[in-house]
Order: C-alpha cells, then sequence, then structure tokens
C-alpha cells in the first residue's frame, strides 16, 4: 500500500512539473527611410485613420500560414504581440503622421470632426508553403480608401500588395517578411496620396 501511494505521488509530482516550450511573440511593424512631404495641398485638412477591417484569423494573435490545401494552420510556439488588425492600423496611423501630408492625422477613436477619412481593408496577410515544404513567400495586400466626409464621397481607392520570399521555413522568416512586404505596401499607398495631395 505504501509503495502504491509512493509511487501514485510521483507520477503526480512529475506530470505537475512537466515544462511546455516557451511561446515567441513577433512584432508587426514597417521600417523604412523617408521624406516628409513639404509641399502639400491637403496641408490644411485633417484626416482620420479608421480600424481597419479585416477576415476573423487576422482579429487574432494566432499566427497563421497556409499550405497547399489553402487551409490556414497556426503556429503552435509563435504568436504576434498584437493582432494584425489593430497593429497595421497603428502603423498606417504612424506612417501617414510622419508623412506630413496633412495638417492632422487622428486615430478612429477621436471625437474631433476630420475633413477626410481613410479606410482599410487587409485583404491578405499571411505566410505561405510550397507543395514541398522547402520554401515559403507571404503576401500582404491592404486597399486603401479616401472618403470625404463634407460630401460622403469617394475621393480614390487602391489596392497595393507586396510578395516577399520567407529567409527561412519558420515563423521567424514568416514574421521577418511579411514586416518587409507592409514597408512595401506603405510606401506605395505613402506614394498614392502623395500623388492626391499634389
Amino acid at each position: 500500500m505504501k509503495v502504491l501511494l509512493l509511487l501514485t505521488s510521483l507520477l503526480l509530482f512529475l506530470g505537475c512539473s512537466t515544462t511546455t516550450s516557451p511561446i515567441t511573440e513577433y512584432k508587426i511593424s514597417s521600417s523604412y527611410s523617408m521624406t516628409p512631404q513639404v509641399n502639400s495641398t491637403c496641408k490644411g485638412k485633417s484626416i482620420k485613420i479608421a480600424q481597419a477591417f479585416s477576415s476573423t484569423p487576422l482579429m487574432s494573435t494566432k499566427m497563421g500560414y497556409v499550405l497547399k490545401n489553402n487551409k490556414i494552420h497556426s503556429y503552435s510556439q509563435a504568436i504576434f504581440s498584437d493582432t494584425p488588425n489593430r497593429a497595421i492600423t497603428s502603423e498606417i496611423l504612424k506612417d501617414i503622421r510622419n508623412s506630413n501630408l496633412y495638417k492632422f492625422v487622428l486615430n478612429s477613436k477621436t471625437r474631433s470632426n476630420t475633413d477626410l477619412i481613410l479606410e482599410t481593408n487587409i485583404e491578405d496577410f499571411v505566410q505561405y508553403y510550397s507543395d514541398n515544404l522547402e520554401s515559403s513567400y507571404v503576401i500582404a495586400s491592404i486597399n486603401f480608401t479616401i472618403i470625404d466626409l463634407k460630401t460622403n464621397s469617394v475621393i480614390d481607392s487602391q489596392t497595393f500588395k507586396a510578395k516577399i520570399t520567407s529567409t527561412s521555413q519558420d515563423a521567424l522568416g514568416g514574421a521577418v517578411a511579411l514586416n518587409k512586404a507592409l514597408s512595401l505596401v506603405l510606401s506605395q499607398n505613402r506614394t498614392w496620396m502623395s500623388e492626391i495631395c499634389k
């Protein structure tokens, strides 16, 4: 009986002391060098950056990837530090604010009235693996729409897309490539918005 109790206690202790692998968090951020716009016809206007629209998976911190069956799977030991939906919206706000195109660039929670609003729809932001799993790439695709709030009319709408090959076939490779792709998309968007403000 004592032996049975001892074995049971030992098994319970071992079960409770099992360690799990740590989960790595990856930050979504864009990085690039840019020259703020000096001459802009939008200098006297304010713009609000609306919270991005996206599919349900992009509203989670889970890091997804796509295999040949076109199903989205999630890494078990890697997540985003914030949801792509929120993080990308924040990066767009920061990018446009730094561009110096507008007098004020405000987030969606502001109570202030603005002249314009930028609506975004994240159409794709995920890592894709080849059929043999020997290579992967990411796609970042975002639709941008500028709306005049005084007339409720669309000024213009464009979709920008970037495809980047991952340097490694894991979550780290995907995270690095996604940030590069996001930087390219934001650069294209900034060029487009600069043209509108000429």
